[in-house]
């Protein structure tokens, strides 16, 4: 069962009329498979974001050893 919003991480309750989940904070209306759709999606941005931070801080360590070697 979803529990948190993919939006802004607030609870969601599902309103079972419509089958559909309402986000108690931002106000977000979905189906299920719009929450899976919008999950599977901030995860990808999650994982191209931890992947950056890591070319980033490789990118840093090969300058500063570099920098060292002129010394």
């Amino acid at each position: 069962m979803v529990k948190f919003c993919p939006e802004c991480g607030g609870d969601l309750k599902l309103d079972p009329s419509t089958k559909n989940f309402i986000c108690k904070s931002c106000g977000l209306y979905a189906s299920r498979e719009k929450m899976d759709e919008l999950r599977n999606k901030s995860e990808i941005n999650y994982e191209d974001h931890k992947k950056r931070i890591r070319e980033d801080y490789l990118d840093w360590w090969q300058a500063s050893k570099k920098d060292k070697q002129k010394i």
